[in-house]
């Protein structure tokens, strides 16, 4: 029974010792026993390190041992002393020193650490200690197991791919009792089964050949992407299994090529659609035409309410709005308010000016397109009513059309004919009356009728 000091000196009895056995004391053991450089503890130390951490962990193995023994050191002593020896898996007992020798410190290495030289076989033998305790090659490089569920080591994912395969085999079992017909069906099973493990093979084996196991790449290359070559990416990557990867590049490279010509025979159709007859002409109005998206944008988020904090936002912008340029539209003018008998200039300026009717910011047709086909009583309306060109040129269009037809439009049917608000397409149908490009199949009787309800 080995003891140490302070249990010794306390007392402690451990089955079968008693404290009123014999004893006597053993040396320390720090002396070397197969080589000048590793102590008996030592020795004892790695074996213990070895059956806790296993073969190939060099690095806890390292730290078990303690000292100034590092994981190289570790793995060269266990392999010339035990693996490579003459009685593997024993050591060479003939090289046994004992008590009889002194433990040497190696002062060459301790020095060549503190200058921090290297030798060309030290780093080698890194990078082996290194493919020991990470198994695999440079396709295993970058795994995030968190994300991925691969386990480098164990050289599968969890959950593995038809993770439910062997479940129709874990109750069978053959017996003597089984006839020729249930044979077969359990060797049909376990072929079967067998075809599953071969697709889950198929499926590793590519996920790890194709580096897909680097997440943060496959990332990086996913965001040099255009959002088209994504699209395409994501609708053919079932067909990566079939081809080599240089033959996947080339197919999505021809895919991605063939998408941007057809976006821009679209184009160029688009183009020929409005009139343009040069490049410049159609840069010019794609120009002009995300100006048109971007005032929509704007009107619609304008007459839209919104909630929460984008309310604020805009009670704020309507706040600016107000105090800048929304202002009373002129008497008389088209999409102002009709002069009221009776209402004179003090009429709009007393009290608190809540009577005062405004209108919003005139629109600014300068760069619109179809301003120059208005004349400047149409252009008027479009300015005070906030009403693109081309919104009243389709009416017109249609209004003109339906009155050539013998099917004049009502002013009923007018208000909510059109994608508009009904109050501009009322406007623009009143300005074609008046000036006779339309007829009024009810003789100004809706209108008649408007005024006597107001």
């Amino acid at each position: 029974m080995d003891l140490c000091a302070e249990c010794f000196s306390v007392g402690v009895e451990p089955h079968p010792h008693k404290a009123c056995h014999p004893y006597h004391v053993i040396d320390n053991i720090s002396f070397p026993l197969f080589t000048m450089d590793w102590g008996a503890d030592e020795e004892v130390l790695l074996l213990e390190a070895i059956e806790i951490y296993g073969l190939g962990n060099w690095t806890e193995v390292a730290e078990h041992v303690g000292g100034a023994k590092s994981k190289m050191q570790c793995h060269d002593h266990y392999f010339e002393t035990y693996v490579n020896s003459p009685t593997t898996p024993l050591p060479d007992m003939k090289r046994l020193l004992g008590k009889d020798y002194v433990k040497e410190e190696p002062k060459d290495a301790e020095e060549g650490k503190k200058r921090g030289k290297t030798d060309p076989e030290d780093a080698e033998r890194e990078r082996t200690l290194a493919s020991f305790s990470r198994p695999g090659d440079e396709r295993h490089w970058g795994n995030a197991q968190d994300l991925t569920g691969y386990n480098v080591k164990r050289d599968e994912f969890d959950p593995e791919y038809d993770v439910e395969a062997e479940l129709p085999l874990a109750e069978m079992e053959f017996r003597d009792t089984d006839t020729e017909l249930d044979r077969k069906l359990k060797l049909r099973m376990i072929e079967i089964y067998n075809r599953r493990l071969e697709e889950r093979r198929k499926r590793k084996q590519f996920i790890i050949d194709r580096g897909l196991l680097n997440v943060k790449r496959q990332q990086a290359l996913e965001r040099k992407r255009t959002p088209q070559e994504r699209d395409i990416h994501a609708a053919v990557r079932v067909f990566a299994r079939f081809l080599e990867p240089n033959e996947y590049e080339i197919m999505l490279e021809g895919l991605a090529a063939e998408s941007r010509i057809r976006n821009r025979i679209a184009e160029l159709k688009e183009y020929r659609r409005a009139g343009c007859r040069t490049i410049r002409e159609g840069e010019q109005y794609d120009s002009d035409k995300r100006a048109r998206i971007a005032e929509h944008a704007r009107i619609r988020a304008a007459e839209t309410p919104a909630k929460g904090a984008a309310a604020a936002a805009a009670a704020r912008a309507n706040k600016y709005l107000s105090r800048d340029g929304f202002v009373a539209a002129p008497p008389g003018a088209p999409g102002g308010e009709p002069p009221k008998p009776g209402a004179g200039a003090g009429a709009s300026s007393g009290g608190g000016g809540g009577g005062r009717r405004k209108a919003p910011l005139p629109l600014d047709l300068a760069k619109l397109p179809g301003v120059e086909l208005l004349s400047k009583r149409e252009q008027d309306l479009c300015t005070h009513n906030r009403l693109l060109p081309v919104q009243y040129l389709a009416m017109k269009e249609a209004m003109m059309r339906a009155s050539a037809d013998g099917e004049p439009l009502r002013r009923a049917d007018v208000r909510y004919k059109f994608a508009v608000e009904p109050v501009k397409a009322t406007r623009t149908y009143e300005l074609l009356l008046s000036n006779g490009w339309i007829t009024d199949p009810n003789g100004g009787k809706d209108a008649e009728k408007e005024q006597d309800d107001e």
